[in-house]
C-alpha cells in the first residue's frame, strides 16, 4: 500500500513540474470557463538585440491594456488622438479604460529573447472589447551588463516608469477558443543611450501579429566571423543576434522586399542579399551563408 502510495505522489509531483515549467515556444492554455463579461489575453515579449552588451535586466511591476468597452466599433484612426499624456493616469476616458493584468513582477533579461524567442509577460482576463494599447510599468532595478562581471544602472531618460504601446487591429492574434495573443517587440538598440557615462533607458516598442507579418531565418558561417545579420529596407530595420551554431531569426516583419545583410568581423567579410520577399504569416527560409576572409 506504502509503494502504491508512493507512485502516486510521484506522479503528482511530475504532473505538476511540468505544468508550471515555461516554455517561450508555447502558447499557455485558456482556461475551459471564461468569466462573464471577459476575454483571455496573452502578452508575449521578444527583442531586436543590441551588440556589444552582455545583458539588459528590465523590471517589470505591472501590465495593462486599455480597453474600448463602448459598443460603437471605432477604427483604429479614432485612437490617434489617445495621446499617452492626455489622461493616461484616469482610470477611464472617452477613448476606454484601463484593466490591470494578473501578472508576477519580474526582471527580464531582453537578450535572452532573440531570435524567435519570446516569453510570457501576462496570461489573464481583461474586460470585454477592443484592446487599444497596453502599458508596462518599471520599477527601478534596471540594469546593463556589458560583461559577466560589470553592470550599471539603467536610469529612465524622463524618469517616467510608464511605457505604452499602441495595438493596432491587425496586431492581434485569436487563438482556438477566442484567446488574444498580443507579441511586443522591445527595440533594445534604439531604446538605449550612453550619455557622459550614464546608461539612459527610453523603451521604444512595437507591436504585431504573426498573422500579418512575416519572418526571415538562415543559418550564417563561420561562428568565430560574430556576424551581425541587419534586415532592412526603406521603411524598416531589424537585427538579429546568431546562436551558437550559426541560426537566426527575424520576426514581426511587413510584408515586402528587404535587402539581409550579414556584417562580419575582420578579417572576415560582409556579405548582402538583395530582394528577399516576406509575405504576411510566411517563414522566408535564406540558404546557409558562408562568411570568407
Amino acid at each position: 500500500m506504502k509503494t502504491k502510495e508512493i507512485k502516486i505522489a510521484m506522479m503528482i509531483i511530475a504532473v505538476a513540474t511540468v505544468a508550471t515549467s515555461l516554455s517561450c515556444k508555447k502558447e499557455a492554455s485558456a482556461s475551459t470557463t471564461m468569466p462573464a463579461g471577459k476575454q483571455s489575453v496573452a502578452i508575449y515579449l521578444n527583442d531586436d538585440p543590441v551588440p556589444n552588451l552582455f545583458k539588459v535586466l528590465v523590471d517589470i511591476r505591472y501590465i495593462e491594456v486599455k480597453i474600448d468597452t463602448g459598443n460603437v466599433h471605432h477604427d483604429d484612426d479614432y485612437y490617434n488622438d489617445d495621446h499617452d499624456g492626455d489622461n493616461d493616469h484616469e482610470h477611464e476616458d472617452e477613448y476606454g479604460k484601463w484593466d490591470t493584468l494578473s501578472i508576477t513582477p519580474r526582471t527580464y533579461d531582453l537578450l535572452k529573447l532573440r531570435n524567435g524567442a519570446d516569453t510570457l509577460i501576462a496570461n489573464s482576463y481583461a474586460s470585454e472589447g477592443k484592446i487599444t494599447k497596453v502599458r508596462i510599468t518599471l520599477g527601478t532595478n534596471n540594469t546593463v551588463w556589458t560583461d559577466s562581471a560589470h553592470s550599471f544602472p539603467l536610469v529612465l531618460c524622463d524618469n517616467e516608469p510608464y511605457v505604452y504601446v499602441k495595438i493596432k487591429s491587425n496586431s492581434i492574434d485569436t487563438l482556438p477558443g477566442g484567446k488574444l495573443r498580443l507579441r511586443i517587440d522591445f527595440d533594445v538598440a534604439k531604446s538605449i543611450d550612453l550619455e557622459n557615462g550614464v546608461y539612459c533607458f527610453e523603451p521604444k516598442l512595437k507591436s504585431y501579429s504573426d498573422g500579418t507579418t512575416g519572418k526571415i531565418e538562415g543559418v550564417v558561417q563561420p561562428v568565430k566571423a560574430f556576424p551581425l545579420v541587419k534586415v532592412f529596407n526603406t521603411t524598416d530595420t531589424a537585427y538579429a543576434i546568431p546562436e551558437e551554431d550559426g541560426e537566426y531569426k527575424v520576426k514581426g516583419l511587413k510584408p515586402a522586399s528587404y535587402s539581409v545583410q550579414f556584417k562580419a568581423t575582420a578579417p572576415y567579410k560582409d556579405t548582402t542579399i538583395n530582394n528577399v520577399q516576406v509575405a504576411a504569416g510566411q517563414d522566408t527560409k535564406l540558404p546557409m551563408i558562408t562568411l570568407h576572409q
